[in-house]
Protein backbone atom coordinates (compact mmCIF):
# COMPACT_ATOMS: atom_id res chain seq x y z
CA UNK A 1 0.00 0.00 0.00
CA UNK A 2 2.76 2.38 1.04
CA UNK A 3 4.66 1.33 -2.70
CA UNK A 4 1.32 3.68 -4.38
CA UNK A 5 3.23 6.86 -3.48
CA UNK A 6 6.67 5.49 -4.70
CA UNK A 7 6.97 7.58 -7.73
CA UNK A 8 5.08 10.66 -6.32
CA UNK A 9 7.49 10.45 -3.35
CA UNK A 10 10.36 10.25 -5.97
CA UNK A 11 9.24 13.13 -7.84
CA UNK A 12 8.56 15.05 -4.87
CA UNK A 13 12.50 14.96 -3.54
CA UNK A 14 13.54 14.99 -7.44
CA UNK A 15 11.74 18.67 -7.57
CA UNK A 16 13.63 19.30 -4.03
CA UNK A 17 17.39 18.59 -5.61
CA UNK A 18 17.05 18.78 -8.67
CA UNK A 19 19.19 15.65 -8.68
CA UNK A 20 17.32 12.01 -10.31
CA UNK A 21 20.37 9.83 -8.44
CA UNK A 22 20.25 11.72 -5.25
CA UNK A 23 15.98 11.67 -5.47
CA UNK A 24 16.34 7.89 -5.80
CA UNK A 25 18.41 7.31 -3.20
CA UNK A 26 16.68 9.74 -1.07
CA UNK A 27 13.37 7.94 -2.01
CA UNK A 28 14.66 4.82 -1.13
CA UNK A 29 16.17 5.93 2.24
CA UNK A 30 12.89 7.24 3.10
CA UNK A 31 10.97 4.27 2.20
CA UNK A 32 13.62 2.39 4.69
CA UNK A 33 12.94 4.28 7.25
CA UNK A 34 9.62 3.77 7.12
CA UNK A 35 9.49 0.07 7.00
CA UNK A 36 11.89 -0.06 10.35
CA UNK A 37 9.09 1.87 11.87
CA UNK A 38 6.39 0.07 10.30
CA UNK A 39 8.40 -3.13 11.50
CA UNK A 40 9.00 -2.32 15.03
CA UNK A 41 5.20 -1.40 15.61
CA UNK A 42 2.84 -3.07 13.58
CA UNK A 43 0.24 -1.29 15.11
CA UNK A 44 1.26 1.85 13.57
CA UNK A 45 -0.69 2.54 9.98
CA UNK A 46 1.43 5.08 7.83
CA UNK A 47 -0.18 8.50 6.05
CA UNK A 48 1.08 9.56 2.86
CA UNK A 49 1.87 13.18 4.39
CA UNK A 50 4.19 10.88 6.66
CA UNK A 51 6.15 9.97 3.84
CA UNK A 52 6.27 13.56 2.52
CA UNK A 53 7.99 14.60 6.25
CA UNK A 54 10.00 11.91 6.25
CA UNK A 55 11.23 12.58 2.56
CA UNK A 56 11.15 16.27 3.31
CA UNK A 57 13.70 15.54 6.49
CA UNK A 58 15.66 13.42 4.76
CA UNK A 59 16.36 16.02 1.87
CA UNK A 60 17.03 18.95 4.71
CA UNK A 61 19.33 16.15 6.92
CA UNK A 62 21.16 15.91 3.18
CA UNK A 63 21.65 19.16 2.56
CA UNK A 64 23.16 19.92 5.65
CA UNK A 65 25.63 17.14 5.52
CA UNK A 66 26.77 18.18 2.28
CA UNK A 67 27.15 22.00 3.45
CA UNK A 68 29.11 20.98 6.45
CA UNK A 69 31.40 18.42 4.32
CA UNK A 70 31.78 21.73 2.43
CA UNK A 71 33.44 24.18 5.12
CA UNK A 72 36.26 21.98 5.00
CA UNK A 73 39.68 23.35 4.17
CA UNK A 74 39.58 22.88 0.81
CA UNK A 75 37.28 26.20 0.17
CA UNK A 76 39.38 27.65 -2.63
CA UNK A 77 36.87 26.26 -5.79
CA UNK A 78 34.58 29.84 -4.17
CA UNK A 79 32.17 29.44 -7.34
CA UNK A 80 31.11 25.83 -6.01
CA UNK A 81 30.44 26.90 -2.69
CA UNK A 82 28.26 30.13 -3.89
CA UNK A 83 26.47 27.46 -6.27
CA UNK A 84 25.78 24.91 -3.38
CA UNK A 85 23.96 27.88 -1.19
CA UNK A 86 21.78 28.86 -3.85
CA UNK A 87 20.59 25.34 -4.26
CA UNK A 88 20.14 24.97 -0.49
CA UNK A 89 18.04 28.00 -0.74
CA UNK A 90 16.23 27.15 -3.61
CA UNK A 91 15.24 23.76 -2.37
CA UNK A 92 14.80 25.49 1.53
CA UNK A 93 12.15 28.17 -0.70
CA UNK A 94 10.55 25.27 -2.32
CA UNK A 95 9.63 24.03 1.11
CA UNK A 96 8.08 27.09 2.41
CA UNK A 97 6.15 27.57 -0.27
CA UNK A 98 4.78 24.06 -0.24
CA UNK A 99 4.10 24.78 3.60
CA UNK A 100 2.44 27.42 2.89
CA UNK A 101 -0.03 26.10 0.36
CA UNK A 102 -1.11 23.75 3.02
CA UNK A 103 -1.05 26.13 5.98
CA UNK A 104 -3.77 28.04 3.40
CA UNK A 105 -5.62 24.95 2.32
CA UNK A 106 -6.09 23.91 5.85
CA UNK A 107 -7.61 27.72 7.38
CA UNK A 108 -11.50 28.07 7.43
CA UNK A 109 -13.49 28.35 4.46
CA UNK A 110 -14.24 32.32 4.94
CA UNK A 111 -10.82 33.00 6.31
CA UNK A 112 -9.03 31.25 2.89
CA UNK A 113 -11.46 32.80 0.51
CA UNK A 114 -10.75 36.32 1.91
CA UNK A 115 -6.80 35.52 2.66
CA UNK A 116 -6.93 34.23 -1.36
CA UNK A 117 -9.01 36.99 -3.08
CA UNK A 118 -6.50 39.84 -0.74
CA UNK A 119 -2.72 38.36 -1.36
CA UNK A 120 -3.15 36.09 -4.59
CA UNK A 121 -6.13 37.95 -6.08
CA UNK A 122 -5.37 41.77 -5.57
CA UNK A 123 -8.97 42.19 -4.34
CA UNK A 124 -9.64 45.31 -1.99
CA UNK A 125 -10.77 45.08 1.28
CA UNK A 126 -14.20 46.30 -0.17
CA UNK A 127 -14.18 44.22 -3.12
CA UNK A 128 -13.95 40.81 -1.14
CA UNK A 129 -16.91 42.06 1.45
CA UNK A 130 -18.94 42.43 -1.63
CA UNK A 131 -18.01 38.87 -3.16
CA UNK A 132 -18.42 37.12 -0.14
CA UNK A 133 -21.70 39.34 1.30
CA UNK A 134 -20.33 40.03 4.60
CA UNK A 135 -18.64 43.86 5.82
CA UNK A 136 -15.62 44.92 5.48
CA UNK A 137 -14.65 44.89 9.18
CA UNK A 138 -15.64 41.26 9.06
CA UNK A 139 -13.22 40.84 5.73
CA UNK A 140 -10.63 42.18 8.25
CA UNK A 141 -10.89 39.92 10.77
CA UNK A 142 -10.80 37.08 8.51
CA UNK A 143 -7.81 37.98 7.03
CA UNK A 144 -5.83 39.27 9.90
CA UNK A 145 -7.15 35.75 11.65
CA UNK A 146 -6.06 33.71 8.41
CA UNK A 147 -2.65 35.35 9.06
CA UNK A 148 -1.97 34.54 12.97
CA UNK A 149 -2.78 30.97 11.83
CA UNK A 150 -0.56 30.80 8.63
CA UNK A 151 2.05 32.12 10.88
CA UNK A 152 1.65 29.64 13.44
CA UNK A 153 1.63 27.00 11.36
CA UNK A 154 4.85 28.12 9.18
CA UNK A 155 6.72 27.92 12.71
CA UNK A 156 5.50 24.52 13.99
CA UNK A 157 8.34 23.45 11.59
CA UNK A 158 11.01 25.77 11.82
Amino acid sequence: MLLEYYKEISHYIFKLTGDKALAKDLTQETYIKVLEITKTNSDIEIQKAYLYKTAQNLVIDKIRKDKLLLQTPFEENEHFFETNDYTEDLILDEIRKKKLRESIKSLPPQQKKAFVFYYYKGHTRKEIAQILDISTNAVEKNISRAILKIKDEMKKDY
